[in-house]
């Protein structure tokens, strides 16, 4: 009985807690990243983040709210990265360097992908890797 007491009183607090700072609140200051001194941004473009495009959410700014990408969510996209193989790997030292380092660094559906000895923005492929 006394177990059962004390999940019904955490379940209240915490229903209290996500009332008084709702999920979604909770949820952006976690995910959105700091504005830096020298961004230019938009003010005040949102208030949720149903408001936003996919992948983005309603962030905090300066002088308002913005649709930005959040920062740590590497949520993996559909599809996956076209074969590389392995022949097609330079010799030497690779003198290229990524543009990406996961899929939240893509545009639209692309997918950060393995392209000679870098990462890059790919569009997918449909259906199982080979």
């Amino acid at each position: 009985m006394r177990c059962f007491i004390s999940l019904a009183l955490s379940l209240l607090a915490l229903e209290v807690a996500l009332a008084q700072h709702p999920l979604e609140q909770v949820i952006n200051s976690v995910l959105c990243a700091e504005a830096s001194s020298g961004e230019k941004t938009g003010c005040s473009n949102c208030l949720t983040n149903a408001e936003c495009a996919q992948n983005t959410l309603c962030c905090s700014s300066s002088c308002g709210a913005i649709c930005k990408t959040p920062v740590n969510a590497d949520v993996p996209k559909a599809g996956h990265c076209p074969w590389n193989p392995v022949h097609m790997l330079p010799a030497g030292p690779c003198l290229e360097k990524s543009s990406c380092s996961r899929d939240s660094e893509c545009t639209g559906n692309m997918k950060c992908c393995r392209d000679g000895c870098v990462m890059k923005c790919k569009n997918p492929q449909a259906g199982k890797q080979p």
